[in-house]
């Protein structure tokens, strides 16, 4: 309901998890809400909230970075809006970074480097010397607030996965085995409900750490330990049984007290559409799913076909035009003499929004 919900709203929508998703809001805020992004984040919020009684958390900023870390600012239940300035002037650890994770925070640690701020103050070589070169260039333009990265809604799901961090409470292995089954249910519903199956599976803990007491929160998960672990499927499957089980399996190599969880979450990869014929996410899939029809002479018409942030003519590099298949070739040359495009054109910046239901 959450996804049905905002994507009408948004110019574009990239499915992030069950519960949150990334939405470009550039046009509809100039349009419709008088330029100011908070006003739209209050509307959807007070949407979800008769919809489905959840609250919902809005982070706002002009990339996918600044957008996500600003939702971790903005819960509970909130609204929170950052740009380049004031993130830098946050106290951040690195996990606060999207794609950072416990290893990476290990191993930076380990070397002294224990904030956003200390790889700030770290030079690219020395980071790369210590996590790799890709890890290491994405860390050092995220500690500076760069982030290129656009939205992808054409991307086809690579993952399904819920995830339950408030209110876990068990007291037999029982009843943690009959909340996996439950939860696998729900994402196996997410996954048939969009005809995939797949055939790897992670199972995600958080284990209450020792001598911090309470949570802040009620019923939060507090201070934990992370933990997860992956199995390959003897085949494709959207089946909730197939997957409560290995997950169950996967809980008992964990060897995790039961009264000591937290947070439980399923993520489902290695997906296919069951049925189809052709590689899913090719650039064939991408051109047929469109809305601009291209004629092929003689008064005939062929499939509808989608072209996604093309340059300008101008811009065209002749060399990698023809290297493309000839049909598609042929497509993109009489798509640019009927759409006229010119150099003079120029794109708007966007503003993107996290917006993820926090209770």
């Amino acid at each position: 309901r959450f996804y049905e919900i905002v994507t009408p709203i948004a110019d574009e929508t990239q499915a992030v998890s069950i519960d949150e998703a990334l939405l470009d809001v550039t046009e509809c805020v100039s349009r419709d809400y008088n330029g100011d992004p908070r006003i739209l984040a209050e509307h959807i919020r007070s949407l979800v909230f008769q919809e489905t009684r959840c609250t919902v958390s809005i982070g706002i900023g002009p990339s996918i970075l600044l957008a996500r870390v600003a939702t971790k600012k903005a819960k509970p239940d909130g609204i929170c809006s950052l740009d380049i300035r004031s993130f830098l002037q946050l106290d951040l650890d690195i996990r606060d970074l999207p794609g950072a994770g416990y290893a990476v925070e290990e191993s930076l640690a380990a070397h002294g480097i224990k904030s956003v701020a200390d790889i700030r103050a770290h030079d690219l070589q020395r980071l790369q010397a210590i996590c790799g070169e890709k890890t290491a260039l994405t860390l050092h333009n995220f500690s500076k607030g760069i982030d290129a990265r656009r939205l992808e809604s054409d991307k086809l799901r690579q993952m399904f996965g819920a995830e339950i961090g408030w209110g876990v409470r068990f007291s037999s292995q029982e009843e943690a085995d009959d909340f996996i089954a439950r939860l696998s249910k729900e994402v196996c519903g997410a996954m048939a409900a969009a005809e995939r199956a797949g055939s790897l599976v992670t199972l995600k803990i958080k284990k209450r750490r020792e001598g911090y007491g309470k949570p802040g929160k009620f019923l939060g998960h507090g201070v934990c330990d992370s933990f997860s672990k992956s199995a390959d499927l003897p085949q494709m499957t959207s089946n909730p049984e197939k997957i409560a089980d290995a997950c169950v399996r996967l809980l008992r190599q964990m060897d995790i007290d039961p009264l000591d969880i937290r947070s439980v979450g399923i993520q489902v990869q290695k997906l296919n559409s069951p049925g189809s014929s052709g590689a899913a996410g090719d650039i064939g899939t991408i051109l047929a799913n469109g809305s601009k029809v291209v004629s092929e002479g003689r008064g005939k018409e062929k499939a509808k076909v989608a072209f996604h942030d093309l340059p300008t003519a101008s811009q065209l590099d002749a060399s990698v035009l023809d290297e493309l298949p000839e049909s598609i070739r042929q497509e993109l040359l009489l798509y640019y003499q009927q759409q006229g495009k010119t150099s003079s054109e120029a794109s708007s910046s966007a503003k993107i929004y996290s917006a993820k239901p926090s209770s």
